[in-house]
């Protein structure tokens, strides 16, 4: 869930990037919340309009998917790049997404990166992650998985699960980072417990393998299973070859075990936002 980080933001030279306190939001977001988008839109549109930074980033949203209005992405990159240009971290985010993948505008790996940095430097762990791909591939900027490493850490100290897969994956091969299979396993740990399919998979791997981790056929089972549900196909074929090592019994409660996990979801940063 994406939260608002406030109501004035502050520009590198300390000045208020707007005077005014924006205008209260909270009956759109709650609007917006219940499904009630029409209502979510007579109340941003104003706003946006009047220049509300955090409005304008709603709206483009809101455009962005289709809620309450056609989905128009030029339209969506207008309101958003409004946002951005007051300073709001997660609407510049979204204009450095939309430039990388070329949505409502041509695609620009350069500008992507510019966006990326400005929320990233701002705390953006979304813009983090991403920033930190294009570092990790060479898109846009000179390849470097050492910086790449860097951004996936910020990201993934604050929850973001793609980012600790990703940071796991890094220490595990050593790229970037001095390799560590111990550390890659926490970071694994963490990200599986959000559901991420791709760290359950490697997870279950290193439990198998014993790799970072004591041994142990029943974990990597669990996380196997797991990452099956959602099509993990070396998961399943990792899964097919354990379940001759394990009793029946075994196989049974372990698959009972992994039906009733529930991923664990980050803390909310701030409750007055769309999502």
């Amino acid at each position: 869930m994406r939260k608002h980080f406030g109501v004035i933001l502050i520009c590198a030279l300390g000045a208020p990037v707007w005077a005014a306190v924006p205008p209260d939001l909270s009956a759109g977001v709650k609007a917006y919340e219940s499904g009630d988008y029409a209502a979510a839109l007579r109340v941003f549109k104003p706003a946006a309009q009047k220049g509300s930074a955090e409005a304008q980033f709603d709206l483009g949203v809101m455009y962005q998917r289709g809620q309450g209005v056609s989905k128009d992405m030029e339209e969506a990159f207008k309101w958003l790049r409004q946002s951005a240009d007051q300073g709001l971290p997660q609407a510049q985010f979204l204009v450095g997404q939309m430039r990388e993948k070329g949505e409502g505008i041509a695609p620009n790996y350069a500008e992507a990166q510019r966006w990326y940095q400005l929320a990233a430097d701002s705390g953006d762990p979304d813009a983090a992650n991403g920033l930190a791909a294009l570092y990790e591939e060479g898109f846009g900027v000179s390849k470097d998985v050492s910086r790449a490493a860097h951004w996936y850490r910020l990201a993934a100290d604050q929850g973001l699960p793609e980012a600790q897969f990703r940071l796991g994956l890094l220490l595990e091969m050593g790229q970037g980072v001095t390799k560590n299979d111990e550390e890659a396993t926490r970071w694994y740990t963490r990200a599986a417990e959000q559901g991420n399919g791709f760290a359950q998979s490697r997870l279950g791997t290193l439990y198998l393998q014993g790799k970072g981790v004591p041994q142990d056929n029943l974990k990597a089972y669990f996380w196997l299973t797991l990452a099956t549900k959602q099509d993990r196909r070396y998961a399943e074929r990792q899964r097919a070859l354990l379940i001759t090592k394990l009793t029946p019994d075994q196989v049974t409660k372990t698959e009972i075990e992994a039906a009733h996990f529930k991923a664990k979801t980050a803390a909310p940063k701030n409750a007055n936002t769309i999502h």
